[in-house]
């Protein structure tokens, strides 16, 4: 299951990036300025995905490992 989820956030996260591309590319194809100066307010996107991937991925090995504990009392 956790194969799933991970497979799911990494499409997710690169969807967004190509959909980010190509608004950059029709932009730019509009004549308008896109400067890669980004004022984003709140967490950056690869931020959230890595905080999401550290969260489940921490989380099964401490699951993993107190399971593991308990069978051996």
């Amino acid at each position: 299951m956790l194969k799933f989820l991970t497979v799911i956030l990494i499409l997710l996260f690169v969807w967004w990036r190509v959909s980010r591309w190509m608004d950059v590319r029709r932009r730019r194809a509009r004549g308008e300025d896109v400067s890669y100066q980004v004022d984003v307010k709140g967490f950056r996107p690869i931020t959230v995905l890595s905080v999401i991937f550290l969260l489940l991925y921490g989380g099964y090995v401490i699951w993993f490992a107190l399971n593991e504990w308990f069978e051996l009392l």
